[in-house]
């Protein structure tokens, strides 16, 4: 009867004449040190960041740099709530720590917490308004099951097939205007670091 071999062993064997390229593995590894001092950095504001990158050899600093660029730029995103913000202490420092002219980076960041609070604050005006609008509506078919069921009934907006539609197009349209924003700051950011 023959040997049953595992999938990593089989996979081994097809890969055993397969020569590495160790540029190749140094970038990876790199990249990957530059994504891991990203994610250190959300859990201590006090790091080093550009300390960091120098105890990496000199050939990896540019993959090391990229990686944590890539990790800040993925952390760029649009918040669900006010605590959300407060990430982006750790994407200012990440950025500052790879630009020329930190300051520049810090005015960019600045404009993005207030471009976040806004969206934050448009997101809630846009709720509270809509649910106004069906406000009639879920009165009504409040007091119908009210009437079925013989005691007071709450119902809650979001239930309402046609509110959920109308929120989600009204919310897709804000995040699709919000996120379109968000692309041009990636862009300058890009611009600004060269990486």
């Amino acid at each position: 009867m023959g040997e049953i071999k595992s999938a990593l062993e089989l996979a081994l064997e097809r890969t055993r004449d397969v020569p590495s390229d160790p540029d190749a593995v140094l970038r990876h590894e790199s990249k990957n040190a530059g994504k891991r001092l990203f994610a250190a950095l959300r859990d201590s504001e006090d790091l080093d960041v550009k300390a960091q990158i120098e105890t990496h050899q000199s050939r990896a600093r540019g993959w090391v740099r990229e990686g944590l660029f890539e990790s800040a730029r993925a952390n760029l995103t649009l918040p669900q709530a006010e605590a959300d913000i407060a990430r982006l202490a750790a994407v200012e420092k990440a950025l500052v720590a790879l630009a020329k002219d930190g300051k520049q980076v810090r005015q960019l960041i600045g404009q993005v917490r207030q471009f976040f609070s806004q969206y934050l604050e448009e997101r809630t005006q846009v709720t509270e308004a809509l649910r106004r609008q069906f406000e009639p509506r879920v009165r009504e078919r409040e007091q119908q099951l009210a009437q079925q069921l013989g005691r007071p009934v709450r119902v809650d907006p979001s239930s309402d097939p046609e509110f959920s539609k109308y929120f989600q197009a009204q919310m897709g349209q804000l995040e699709q205007h919000y996120r379109a924003s968000l692309e041009q700051v990636d862009q300058h950011l890009s611009s600004l670091l060269r990486l």
